[in-house]
């Protein structure tokens, strides 16, 4: 847990209303966040301040100097809130903070005084050496420009890999006329329909690799087979991936959660973690040793078939995109990720091929807009 130092409190409260956030605070940022991100009313679920107290105060790289931020008003209430995760990161070996910036908002009462700009702009020269955020929109993106922030160019596409097709083209048809529930009965009798008409050619052949749970002590063993090229990676530690491992199952509504170390021979040469689901399988991470990446990926192909998902989806990294190539993916713009630095070489490395950080390095794949919290 976090508590935020007098200093920061005093430094935000002079910022026009501007503080840290506190666990005070939590039961009118979660009626908030509700009301304009959720249902629209200022009744949160049971279970969702609870979440950002987890994911807020709980997370073990909680940065008392990195805090999320609040706007409070003279009364005491809470007119704007922005959520901020730090991640470590090292830079040619050298350890820094960057942070995801999460959920920003703010009362629908009060917008025409700039509370989430003014939030935005408070958060983005904090003391952090970068800040990334993950699938912005439109609106984000040109406040970021205006603040110098740059879009990175391939983490801005997807790969997709169809698995069943007539399974995979009903389900998209039905998601654009915004009818997932019918979907989701549907899927039953494209079955038999895949199985006619699905090409041998796209069906992943059973892989020679084995694999087994992949465990925090893992990647951690493993990260330096992974990463002997890299400028910039994530720093982690056993303690964050114990937390974000146990995070990232609980969001059950993007499907289970799947993590493996792949072996070959009996030696391990990368891993893999993502979200199975009937239909579109997400993918949150892909870890391989050098000239190892297309086993790794075939694994996790073979597994997402063979456990019934329709296609498995992910984002382009670097170092994925010549064996992605080879396998049949269908690339697509997907969404704005979006980085900031005041320090041009650390920009440059952020932007560039050098730097591995994933989905599983952001806050993508939490559930404060998705999971009921009951």
């Amino acid at each position: 847990m976090f508590r935020a130092t007098t200093a920061v409190r005093k430094v935000h409260a002079r910022k026009q209303g501007i503080r840290a956030f506190e666990k005070g605070d939590l039961a009118q940022v979660a009626a908030l966040y509700e009301a304009v991100m959720r249902s629209g009313t200022r009744i949160p679920p049971p279970q969702l301040a609870r979440y950002f107290e987890r994911t807020f105060f709980d997370c073990p790289w909680a940065d008392p100097e990195i805090p999320p931020l609040v706007f409070e008003e003279d009364d005491g209430r809470i007119a704007g809130f922005l959520g901020v995760h730090v991640r470590r990161v090292r830079l040619d070996g050298h350890p820094l903070r960057i942070v995801c910036g999460g959920q920003l908002i703010s009362d629908p009462a009060a917008r025409s005084r700039a509370i989430g700009a003014k939030l935005f702009r408070a958060h983005l020269f904090g003391p952090q050496a970068a800040t990334i955020a993950d699938g912005a929109n439109e609106t984000a993106r040109q406040m970021w420009q205006v603040c110098g922030g740059e879009t990175t160019p391939l983490k801005t596409i997807s790969w997709t890999r169809v698995l069943r097709p007539a399974r995979f083209a009903a389900d998209l048809a039905l998601k654009k006329l915004r009818r997932p529930a019918l979907a989701r009965r549907l899927r039953p009798l494209w079955r038999p329909l895949d199985a006619l008409v699905t090409p041998r050619r796209l069906r992943p052949a059973a892989p020679q690799a084995s694999a087994e749970l992949l465990t925090p002590r893992a990647v951690l063993e493993q990260m330096a087979a992974v990463t002997p090229s890299l400028r910039c990676h994530p720093d982690y530690d056993e303690q964050f991936l114990e937390w974000v491992f146990q995070e990232m199952a609980a969001i059950r509504t993007r499907g289970t959660l799947v993590r493996q170390l792949v072996r070959d021979g009996g030696e391990p040469i990368g891993w893999y973690v993502y979200y199975l689901e009937d239909g579109m399988s997400e993918v949150l991470q892909v870890a391989a040793a050098r000239g190892c990446t297309g086993q790794v990926l075939d694994h996790l192909l073979h597994h997402a078939y063979a456990n019934g998902s329709a296609a498995v989806t992910g984002r382009l990294e670097p170092q994925l995109a010549e064996a992605l190539s080879k396998r049949k993916c269908i690339l697509r713009w997907s969404g704005t990720v979006l980085v900031h630095s005041r320090k041009p070489e650390l920009l440059g490395v952020l932007l560039s091929s050098q730097c591995w950080l994933g989905r599983m390095d952001g806050d993508w794949w939490m559930g404060h807009h998705r999971e009921a919290f009951a």
